[in-house]
Order: C-alpha cells, then structure tokens, then sequence
C-alpha cells in the first residue's frame, strides 16, 4: 500500500480547441522548440559583450536596450513554460483515460 496526496488539477485553457491527443502533444513539442530558442537567445546575450549584439552610438541606450530584451525573452519564457505544464496535466488527463473536452 502507498501513501501519497491525489488531487484534481482545475485548469483553463484559454482559447485553445484540440480534437485529440497527438494535437495536444504535438503543441507541446512546439511550445518545447520555443522554451528551447528562448533558453539559447538568453545563453547568447549572457556570453556576449553588448557592443557586439547592439552598436549604438550611446552605450547606455546599448545597457537599456539589452535589458528589455532580456525582460522581454523571460516573460515569453515563464509564460511558455506554463503553457506547457498546462498542457502537460491535460495529456496526463488524456493518458488516465480522460476524454477530450470540447469547447463550445
């Protein structure tokens, strides 16, 4: 006998319509190539030396532009990778015998 918590996930896909499993995969490789791209453009600006990414005249617009950049590629980031755990949990749903639920 195991001991453990179960519980149900309540969660909304918002705006989002899959007619079968290998749909809700399929977005997830996607949304994994994403995370990927996103993880390599951070990785490429953490080695690089910001006059060789951008060349304005005015170094403090170079610091400032970097830095919403790097804001920008986190917040696709985080939101992507709850996009996936979403879908994650949905698949698991699908894969415990779940049906898939339509959206009217």
């Amino acid at each position: 006998m195991g001991w453990g918590i179960e519980f149900k996930a309540d969660i909304y896909l918002s705006r989002q319509s899959y007619s079968s499993k290998g749909e809700v995969e399929d977005r997830i490789a996607e949304i994994d190539k994403v995370i990927y791209d996103c993880e390599a453009e951070l990785k490429m600006y953490a080695s690089a030396t910001p006059k060789d990414i951008v060349s304005p005249d005015d170094s403090e617009a170079t610091v400032n532009w970097l830095n919403t950049r790097i804001n920008e590629v986190l917040e696709m980031y985080q939101e992507y990778l709850i996009e996936r755990y979403r879908l994650a949990l949905y698949l698991e749903y699908l894969n415990d015998g779940g049906e898939i639920i339509k959206s009217e």
